[in-house]
């Protein structure tokens, strides 16, 4: 019986080291998958971002990590092109949009402290808006971009935005103007919504929003690399630039405040802790808690924000499922960011990322240089659809158009937009680009005679590039 039980024993030793080597090997079978899997993203990412930077479109720096923890930086291009100084890890970069998220989190915060409701209509902090919006419009609603609001960039915000230096400048905007849809109706992403959400806090608080992402953000965190405003005295400070119609890098400055809706400079590390801390722990926020619910998803599996502007565009892309963070930053524009990450994305999913594409604007110009205006006019529309844009091609044109304009190419702007008069003859936008372009030359008439076609398909339009609907001002500037 001994001999029997001893026996008996040797065999369950022998399964359990068995169980044991099968676990060990699934283990290191496991750890190998992922280590190939990570080595495959990690040359299709950088296969990507140096695609980009051929084109001489993207200067910035990339980031891919698992679990929070960086398995991939690379940097690219040039922080100042004027002292040949090169993007690394540590450069800064501007956030645009993507500050957002921040601002959300610092109000979220105050949610959960008890300081504010999601519920709490805009009357309430004295914010100066008319009381018919401001007892309807809750703090929800801002946060969701669901309140009605317009988006800020009017023509009178977009003659001198560093006018603009407060919030309550910013908030005067669009004052007087009637909402969109009723509150909660409707979605309508609006910078002006995250605007009135920052002086919020700052009526709530009686801090400033840059004291209160530092200490509620940066500080807990250990974000020594991330600021509010541009730190033009830093080495580490990229410059900003523009990807002209050429194909080449033009030095931009900066041109808006930064504030709640978009601004903050910092480094892809960065970057990656606050979104870590924020879906991989509660060091933020309670992930369970009814206000993280509120604007985030603790059960979604994936999750992304973008940011754009003149000479900024910045991209996080997180699989929640795997655990994979993508965080690319740049001190280049036309959304570079969101398409080096989104293709990097489709790798991390197992897709084949989608080809290398020159942005829709400048795709528009080289085309109107090979075919010429007649040709153009006949031609371009199918050639831009075989060529895979997803961009509506009237906003391509517009853009190109208006690229042209900046760079005082009057006749190839006007004949661009003449194009998307032909294309959509009963748009009133195509003449109200028509006629910017017309005025910008100083062909003051010619420009109204074609803003009265829009007037003529619309009696209600409004240009979204003269303020005065290009009518005579008098000495003082009143139209």
């Amino acid at each position: 019986m001994k001999a029997f039980f001893l026996a008996l024993t040797g065999l369950v030793l022998c399964s359990i080291l068995a169980l044991a080597a099968r676990a060990a090997s699934s283990a290191d079978t496991g750890a190998a998958e992922s280590s190939l899997h990570q080595e495959r993203l990690t040359k299709a990412a950088d296969r990507t971002a140096r695609a980009y930077a051929d084109l001489g479109w993207f200067s910035g720096s990339l980031l891919l990590a698992k679990g929070g923890e960086p398995f991939f930086q690379q940097s690219y291009g040039l922080a100042d092109i004027g002292t040949e100084a090169p993007n690394t890890p540590g450069t800064l970069f501007n956030l645009g949009s993507v500050a957002k998220h921040y601002t959300a989190v610092l109000v979220l915060q105050q949610v959960e402290r008890g300081a504010l409701s999601l519920d709490d209509t805009i009357d309430r902090f004295g914010v100066d808006l008319p009381k018919s919006i401001a007892a309807k419009v809750t703090v929800l609603h801002l946060l969701r971009h669901r309140a009605g609001f317009r988006d800020i960039f009017t023509p009178e915000y977009m003659a001198d935005p560093l006018a603009y230096d407060t919030l309550d400048k910013k908030i005067r905007i669009l004052q007087g103007r009637p909402l969109l849809f009723e509150p909660g109706s409707e979605y309508r992403y609006s910078n002006y919504g995250y605007i009135i959400l920052g002086a919020i806090l700052e009526k709530l608080t009686e801090e400033s929003y840059e004291q209160l992402l530092k200490q509620n953000i940066f500080q807990p965190l250990g974000l020594k690399e991330s600021h509010l405003h541009h730190q033009g005295g830093l080495a580490t400070q990229s410059t900003r630039y523009s990807y002209a119609l050429e194909g080449n890098l033009k030095q931009v400055g900066v041109i808006e405040i930064p504030g709640p809706d978009g601004g903050i400079e910092s480094t892809t590390t960065d970057v990656l802790v606050f979104y870590h801390a924020l879906f991989g722990s509660d060091r933020l926020l309670d992930r369970q808690g009814d206000a993280f619910r509120a604007v985030f998803d603790p059960d979604a599996e994936k999750w992304q924000a973008f940011g754009g502007g003149t000479g900024i565009s910045s991209a996080v892309e997180l699989n929640l499922k795997e655990d994979i963070q993508i965080v690319v930053l740049a001190n280049s524009d036309e959304l570079v960011a969101e398409r080096i990450s989104g293709r990097i994305m489709q790798v991390v999913e197992g897709d084949v990322p989608d080809a290398v594409r020159l942005p829709p604007k400048h795709f528009v110009y080289r085309q109107y240089l090979e075919l010429g205006p007649e040709r153009f006019q006949a031609e371009f529309r199918p050639a831009y659809e075989d060529a895979g844009y997803g961009m509506f091609v009237g906003r391509a044109i517009n853009e190109a158009g208006m690229a042209l304009v900046e760079r005082q190419r009057w006749s190839q702007a006007q004949g661009l937009f003449r194009s998307l008069a032909a294309y959509f003859p009963q748009a009133p936008q195509a003449y109200d680009s028509l006629a910017f372009a017309l005025q910008s030359e100083g062909r003051l008439e010619e420009a109204r005679q074609t803003f009265r076609k829009a007037l003529e398909l619309d009696p209600e339009f409004r240009s979204d590039y003269s303020a005065v609907d290009y009518r005579r001002e008098d000495e003082d500037g009143n139209p």
